[in-house]
């Protein structure tokens, strides 16, 4: 017997939530995760469209896919989460680090703009909250290449996302990794991941700034979990009050997902 670490009331939610947003806006597709950021277990997997596995044949190919894990997207801002953590455990950026947004980055034969402007000097927060391309690609340009490509790779992103599943895609990654490149993943771009490999990402993040697998397998109470330090412990919770206020502040982009009695932080991509 196997025992699987996923919790059918987790799960009944999420494909409820999946489902509910798919019928509102009627995307190609959807996906939704849940995961124990500290044993990498998966709690609830969801991908839109499913079909009934009883009845497999009745199904079309797009609808058997698990785009969790099956599939590779450009994940957007959801990144930036990553450059900020990169920036703040190399030394490279501190709390206090200022941004100046006021006009256009160019960067070689490209010209970075920002989406929602905010036309003057932020702070690390504030580009988070503002989601600025250009200060994040301003931050990635100070990072290095050497050192961007090193973070993403011991976070799992240029690899398929360490699990018991199969289909764990291979990602799109840069061919070569100089300021273009840099500037581009810093936001999400010139990068596709599975939305499995992002969840595990965000795990490093946000657990004390350890890498460890997803598992669809239950891990035994009081078991201890094996992973790979990528950041230290003070960076991960410097990301965790600077995802709160994406939520909490009014001018953070995450607001939508605030919920009362919870200290609900995140980062919103496109």
């Amino acid at each position: 017997p196997v025992a699987l670490s996923i919790d059918l009331r987790v799960q009944a939610a999420l494909d409820d939530e999946v489902r509910k947003a798919a019928m509102e806006f009627t995307p190609r597709g959807a996906v939704g995760i849940v995961t124990n950021v500290r044993t990498g277990e998966v709690l609830g997997m969801s991908s839109w469209p499913d079909f009934d596995p009883n009845q497999p044949n009745a199904s079309t190919d797009n609808a058997r896919v698990n785009r969790a894990a099956a599939a590779v997207f450009e994940m957007g801002s959801t990144f930036k989460a990553f450059t900020v953590a990169i920036g703040l455990d190399t030394g490279v950026a501190t709390m206090n680090s200022t941004f100046d947004a006021r006009e256009p980055f160019k960067l070689g034969y490209r010209t970075i703009h920002d989406y929602h402007a905010a036309r003057k000097v932020l702070t690390l927060t504030e580009v988070f909250q503002h989601s600025s391309n250009i200060g994040t690609a301003k931050l990635a340009e100070a990072i290095g290449p050497q050192r961007m490509s090193k973070y993403f790779t011991s976070l799992g992103l240029t690899k398929p996302a360490r699990t018991e599943l199969k289909e764990s895609a291979v990602p799109l990654t840069p061919r070569k990794w100089d300021d273009d490149a840099v500037a581009s993943t810093s936001f999400g771009h010139g990068i596709n991941v599975s939305p499995l490999a992002l969840a595990a990402a965000y795990g490093a993040v946000v657990n004390g700034g350890v890498s460890v697998p997803m598992t669809i397998r239950k891990v035994p109470d009081g078991a201890k979990v094996q992973g790979t330090r990528v950041f230290s412990p003070e960076t991960s919770a410097l990301m965790l009050k600077i995802m709160r206020a994406n939520v909490a502040d009014p001018i953070g982009s995450g607001g939508a997902a605030d919920a009362p009695g919870l200290s609900v932080g995140g980062k919103t991509g496109t």
